[in-house]
């Protein structure tokens, strides 16, 4: 149970990080405006859902995807909010929402240790993160988003990001201990 505490932590601590000094500047309400008056078609990326559209979300596309996902569990941490579901058909892996108030701030796919057996599973993974995220991407098109992100990667650095045309930040972390973080933001 020690190390389970430890993990969480640590997890919440990367999540914490990574959403540091990303904030974006709204521009005025007519662009970005609340959901307030949109109907669905209009409500494409996760910014513009309520947190329980986007669980639903997950839990529509994962079983379309084959990604077995426990249900979200609320968790709250050094007062920052979280929504996390273990993925089963992956250990120590997980989405989590972040988000403040009513606004959802990120998406983040953690996955515990990455094995060359579990690379299709894991861009299975992202790739069901990214569709989540705005519903106008094909999985054709994830995937070549996850693919260039990886390619673009370098060997000191582990990590790579692209601002998309949606205008979400997709990311990509590779932990020395083979934890990789792949967000949304």
């Amino acid at each position: 149970m020690k190390g389970r505490k430890k993990w969480l932590i640590t997890f919440f601590l990367i999540l914490i990080f990574l959403s540091c000094g990303k904030k974006e500047n709204k521009g005025n309400n007519g662009e970005n405006g609340s959901n307030i008056g949109q109907t669905e078609d209009q409500m494409v990326t996760f910014k513009d859902k309520s947190i329980e559209r986007i669980i639903s979300d997950f839990e529509i596309n994962s079983k379309k995807n084959k990604i077995d996902i426990d249900k979200f569990e609320n968790l709250k941490y050094e007062n920052q909010n979280f929504y996390m579901a273990e993925i089963i058909s992956k250990a120590d892996s997980n989405y989590t929402i972040l988000y403040q108030g009513i606004d959802i701030k990120g998406l983040v796919l953690k996955v515990g240790v990455v094995n060359n057996s579990d690379l299709v599973i894991i861009e299975d993974m992202v790739v069901n993160l990214i569709e989540v995220s705005d519903k106008r991407i094909t999985e054709d098109e994830a995937r070549v988003l996850y693919a260039g992100l990886l390619s673009d990667i370098k060997e000191n650095k582990l990590s790579n990001s692209i601002k998309y045309k949606n205008g979400i930040t997709y990311a990509i972390q590779i932990e020395r201990t083979g934890i990789l973080i792949f967000s949304a933001q």
